[in-house]
Formats: C-alpha cells, structure tokens, sequence
C-alpha cells in the first residue's frame, strides 16, 4: 500500500448543523493552492497527532477558496477527533479517492439524488454542480432521509433547493420539531415517486444496505444498473 500523501489545510469555519452533525470548511495552506476533485470524491483527513478518518466531500467542485465535509459526532470513534478543532487549527487532507458521480453521465439527463444521514455530502456535492449550471441538466429530485426533522444538516441549502428543485425529505421518528412530510425510510417512499427510467440518472449514498435495497428498488421500476451511480 502506497504512503497516503496529505495537503496541509487551515479550518477556516465550523457549524454546528444539528445535534450530532458540524460542517467544517478549510482551505489549503499554501496560498494559490487549488484543491481539485470531482464531485462525490471522498478523502482522508487527519488532526496533527490525532486519527484519520474518511469523509465525502460535501462542497462543489467549481467552490476554489475551500472544501467542505459534513462530520457526524460518534464518541469513540475517529470521526470525533475532527469535532474538536476550531478555526486557525491546522488538519491534513489526502488526495481524492472514490470514482464520485461523474459529470458526463448526468449531462443532459433527469436526477435522481438519494440518500440519508452523512450520505447527503457527496450528493450535496453535485447538487450544487448541478445549480451552477441548470440548462445543462433535466429534472433534479433529491431524497433524503433523516431519523427526525431535526436532524437535518444544511437548512439553507435546504430552503433553496425547495425552490428549485423537487425536494422530498423522509423522517423515520416524529422528533421534537413539527412534521408534515413523509414518515418513514427513504425506501419506503421511493415506491412512491414518478420518474422516467430512459432518461434518469440516479446517484446513490448511504450504507450498504440501504444501497442495495434501492438499488433492486430501482431496477424494479425499470432503471437500467448502469444509470445507478454509487460514489466509491
């Protein structure tokens, strides 16, 4: 196995999205460092001294100043090594790995975005490719899936993409907060939603086994195998 080659990068803003969830942006040291990646890659990232961890990249490909990642805060595990640092703080961040969700095979053609927790990252990624440059794309459908409404990260991009695209998010426990959307998992709404299996793309983020049921959910609706993208 090669030696991981890593860009000293400074954390340049931190977020508390929700209870468990931070969004951390940073930027390369070096100045005039352009960080490229295709969006959907994911990384390795590490504190001097501390755990790497592997995160999906959650900004865009066209964003030059930084890069972004959704964290999920999990005592014990190396993830929360990262939820301790602050701006100015200095972390270490590989190359881009993973095949992503690549461009070319979107262009032109309707979008279905589906994932939950963690997984919206790398398809925030391409989402927001995607709005950068709309007339070039059909339809964009985002699923997403939380285990409740206060849990979702990113209100913002959320109350934006609600507006420019169809934007269905499922909540599988009621919470504290008020809901009237869907309740239940991701795969039991997809059953539910219209679309064009000959001109849709799909791209797909989540764990295991939540990727092969949608996957064979998919394909029972008559989406081709090669229109599922899966980011790794």
């Amino acid at each position: 196995m090669s030696e991981t080659s890593w860009i000293p990068m400074t954390v340049i803003e931190v977020h508390q999205e929700t209870e468990f969830l931070l969004s951390i942006q940073a930027q390369p040291r070096l100045e005039g460092t352009q960080f490229e990646f295709r969006a959907g890659q994911y990384v390795k990232v590490q504190r001097p001294a501390g755990r790497e961890s592997y995160f999906a990249i959650a900004s865009e490909p066209e964003e030059r100043n930084y890069i972004e990642f959704l964290v999920k805060d999990v005592h014990e595990n190396s993830s929360n090594d990262l939820c301790q640092v602050r701006p100015d703080d200095e972390v270490r961040v590989s190359l881009p790995m993973g095949k992503g969700y690549p461009r070319e095979r979107l262009l032109g053609n309707d979008v279905l975005l589906i994932g939950m927790g963690t997984g919206l990252s790398p398809l925030r990624s391409v989402l927001k490719s995607i709005l950068r440059d709309e007339q070039s794309f059909g339809k964009v459908t985002l699923v997403y899936g939380v285990r409740r409404p206060e849990d979702i990260p990113f209100v913002d991009d959320f109350n934006l993409w609600s507006k420019k695209i169809r934007l269905e998010t499922c909540v599988s426990q009621r919470g504290k907060a008020y809901w009237r959307g869907f309740e239940g998992r991701v795969t039991q709404f997809l059953p539910k939603i219209s679309f064009s299996p000959d001109k849709t793309v799909a791209c797909v983020c989540g764990n295991k086994e939540m990727q092969e049921e949608v996957k064979k959910i998919l394909i029972g609706r008559g989406l081709n195998q090669e229109r599922i993208l899966f980011n790794f």
